[in-house]
């Protein structure tokens, strides 16, 4: 959802609270981080072993033994020794000297795999040299406990592990900085596959136990090229981490403080391209900074891609409709009338997407001051003037960027989004804890708790983009805490929620919801329900009864039998009211009707499922009571069109208690007795062309004039010259009045005529009427077997179904 603003300054004006805090960032410039990996498909290059000849790859095992007789034992430095333990280190080792590295394609690949090491290293290409340092062949059990490595050349800044195609695993390459551990898969079997791994000299890490096979490496020293003048350590901004940290807290604990903060990254990327491991540069080394600092503060994390449009007005001299990415010069701002804001293209530090939609940038939110140049759009695009409105310009700015925000806020503030990001949220958050015994998580609890707290109101949704999605991304949340099993969030959400929003679209949901909370729970939140909603949502409450029944009533809870019962009862109190309060124009969401609205009868469906509630638990009396309000309430139930086919689904469903039911008779009867005084007979032709006046009260001359033209028995067309204003009026007059006149204008003469014929559409509809009638007698004749003493209507039923014929 996007914020609306008037001026673009609004947003990118610089909030001067957040001075010390962007200056705290703003000094995380150095790239690159403690290590680095990755894998490479390529030529593999050709290496020659003394002991074993040019390698085959993956080598194969009397190679690999081969290698182990013409090596030694890798010593490791102890203090100012140098000392082989097999305890610390069981490795094997053959020098430089004694190998060969090369190939045709050899310096290309390996020169890729430099450049990718250098820059995820953060050094700037051309400021390290490689130089081989050893191969290395760790057998079965083979480790390297954790230790540090010596410097073993001038100016040694990193080791560059290259491990070669062999059979085995285990034997990961763990490694440690300042409390972060990265494990690398240093296994490759593939014959074109290279597994490599850099990390700075001053960096922990060791060589886990190889479980099988061997593992076979090529080990570099990365040296400083004299006169580069980057650090020779890994990067470590404890320091500023930390007081990252405390000024996020010290911002977000500011009672006036904005919700989220947005820290606007220095190099362009596309939604497609933007992750964590995407950063370039000084933007990497804040990604890692910020990470750190918001596991510290307590804050949530994500890149997200800014967006800005402006529109207003300009002046432009050229004749075409639309100008895409026009130039500064080629046209003159006159006002900017709107500029919307939002984020979007949510990812995590783990590289997983958010769907959290759009949430809207609000003001002193953006960071460092000056990174969003109000001067300088990424593209616009003007459209050409039409009549009096002058052209409109265009210019959308698009930004990547770092956002955070208090953790425990997550809720409130992606509720601006909406329901479906709120939504999105909780199931993340469900699905990344379903694995740690979430049910005794207090913490997710909690979360769940706020989400509860501030899901939007329906009528919230009216005005939005995604207003038409409340009631599924609802559903879809009750669902979740169905599933989670969080029954008092599940209980405040059906009050606060389903309960005052209800539609039928939440039927399964509150069937999930049902089945998991039990009866007990359950229902005075169903009869909560049916008491706030029946009157206006009669056919959603009566399908949410039968879905209930057909999954709960299964035999082996009676006290579900006692709760779907006081349901139902439920329903019959309500039955009364039901269409009666939109007689008034009912408020329904942020409008009021200023008409009543007419409501349709109820289904034929939903008929039939309500008496069948009611027999299905042996409320004979109630549905008795019930039939009668049917009978004296034809708004609810039609006796033409719904009782009919109502009657005939009850006999296949329920044979037996309609057989012996006085609701069934009442129902019978009132239906046959209405359309036997209706259509006992076929309507007559008319003779004559009289049509009824009676809708035509005008005073006007001309519809005085229409009135004796239909009070005229012989009379078929009547032509009345008049004008184009006139008629028109004679036009409204007959279709408000729903007169048999179609109307048709001859354009000759001056006025021109309005010719006005006179049609059978009444005796027409009425003949349609009677067919329709006809269909459902026959309906209820097929069921005047199960009705106590049918004979006399019966018989009235059959002659009107002879006489149609």
């Amino acid at each position: 959802m996007a914020t609306f603003y008037s001026d673009l300054r609004d947003v990118t004006t610089f909030d001067e609270r957040l001075t010390a805090l962007a200056d705290l960032i703003g000094s995380v410039t150095r790239p690159g981080d403690y290590c680095t990996h990755g894998r490479s498909f390529a030529p593999m290059p050709r290496v020659q072993v003394a002991s074993a000849g040019v390698l085959s790859f993956p080598i194969p095992l009397s190679q690999v033994q081969a290698m182990i007789a013409g090596a030694e034992r890798a010593p490791y430095g102890r203090g100012q020794e140098t000392v082989v333990d097999r305890s610390v280190r069981d490795c094997w080792q053959i020098e430089p000297g004694e190998l060969g590295v090369g190939g045709h394609t050899w310096s290309d690949t390996f020169a890729e795999i430099l450049d990718r090491a250098r820059d995820g290293l953060g050094c700037p290409r051309g400021s390290v040299a490689a130089e081989l340092y050893k191969l290395l062949i760790y057998e079965p059990g083979g480790f390297f406990l954790p230790h540090r490595d010596t410097e073993k050349a001038d100016g040694m800044v990193a080791t560059l592990v290259v491990s070669l195609p062999v059979a085995g695993t285990g034997g990961e390459l763990a490694i440690r900085h300042l409390g972060r551990e990265t494990v690398v898969d240093m296994r490759t079997d593939e014959p074109s596959e290279l597994a490599y791994a850099a990390f700075y000299a001053d960096c922990e890490h060791e060589i886990l136990p190889v479980t099988d096979g061997h593992r076979v490496c090529l080990v570099y020293n990365l040296i400083l090229q004299e006169g580069s003048g980057i650090p020779v350590d890994a990067p470590d901004y404890g320091a500023e981490i930390d007081l990252i940290a405390a000024e996020l807290g010290a911002r977000f604990r500011d009672a006036g403080a904005s919700g989220k903060l947005v820290w606007l990254l220095e190099h362009d990327y596309s939604m497609a391209g933007l992750s964590f491991a995407t950063l370039k540069n000084a933007d990497a080394a804040i990604g890692r900074a910020l990470s750190a600092a918001a596991e510290q503060a307590g804050c949530a994390l994500h890149a997200a891609i800014v967006h800005v449009e402006e529109s207003g007005s300009a002046e432009y001299d050229g004749y075409v409709d639309e100008v895409e990415d026009i130039g500064d010069d080629e046209y003159e701002l006159i006002e900017i009338d709107d500029v919307q804001c939002w984020l979007d293209s949510w990812l995590r530090p783990d590289g997983d997407p958010a769907d959290y939609g759009d949430l809207p940038l609000s003001e002193g939110e953006l960071m460092p001051p000056g990174r969003l140049d109000p001067d300088r759009p990424d593209t616009q695009r003007l459209l050409e003037a039409s009549g009096n409105v002058g052209a409109t310009i265009e210019r959308l700015y698009r930004r990547a960027a770092l956002v955070l925000w208090p953790e425990a806020d997550s809720p409130r503030l992606l509720a601006q989004a909406g329901a479906g990001t709120l939504a999105a949220f909780l199931e993340g958050e469900w699905r990344r804890a379903s694995e740690d015994s979430p049910a005794s998580d207090l913490s997710l609890r909690n979360m769940i708790s706020q989400v509860v707290d501030v899901w939007p109101s329906r009528d919230s949704h009216r005005m939005r983009r995604d207003g038409d999605t409340w009631h599924d991304q609802s559903a879809r949340v009750l669902e979740l805490l169905s599933e989670i099993g969080d029954r008092d969030a599940t209980k405040r959400f059906l009050r606060d929620v389903v309960k005052p929003g209800y539609d039928a679209q939440f039927n399964t949901a509150l069937t999930m919801a049902a089945s998991e909370m039990g009866a007990a729970e359950m229902c005075d939140c169903l009869c909560a329900l049916v008491n706030s909603n029946f009157s206006r949502r009669p056919e959603g409450i009566v399908d949410l009864a039968n879905l209930l029944c057909e999954r709960l009533l299964n035999g082996a809870d009676g006290a579900w039998r006692v709760s779907l019962q006081k349901m139902v009862s439920t329903m019959c109190t309500q039955m009364p009211s039901v269409h009666r309060r939109w007689d008034g124009g009912e408020r329904d969401g942020p409008y009021v009707l200023s008409t009543p609205r007419v409501r349709e009868p109820l289904p034929a469906m939903t008929v039939q499922r309500f008496f069948a509630l009611l027999w299905g638990f042996g409320m004979a009396n109630e549905a008795d009571a019930a039939a009668a309000l049917l009978v004296q309430r034809e708004d609810l139930a039609s006796p033409d069109r719904t009782i009919p086919p109502t009657l005939e689904a009850l006999l296949s469903s329920h044979r037996a208690e309609a057989k012996a039911s006085a609701a069934f008779d009442s129902l019978w009867r009132h239906s046959t007795g209405f359309l036997l005084s209706r259509s006992g007979a076929p309507p007559l032709p008319p003779t004559d062309w009289l049509i009824s006046s009676l809708g035509l009260t005008c005073d006007c001359e001309y519809c005085a004039e229409l009135r004796r033209f239909c009070d005229d028995a012989d009379a078929e067309v009547c032509r009345i010259p008049v004008r184009k204003d006139l008629r028109k009026h004679l036009r409204r007059e007959i279709e408000r009045a729903g007169t048999d006149i179609r109307c048709e204008t001859v354009r000759t003469g001056s006025p021109y005529t309005l010719v006005c014929i006179k049609t059978r559409a009444t005796h027409e509809r009425r003949r349609r009427q009677y067919d329709e009638d006809i269909a459902e007698m026959r309906r209820l004749l097929r069921a005047a077997e199960f009705v106590s003493d049918p004979a006399s209507l019966s018989t009235e039923l059959d002659a009107a179904i002879q006489r149609s014929r």
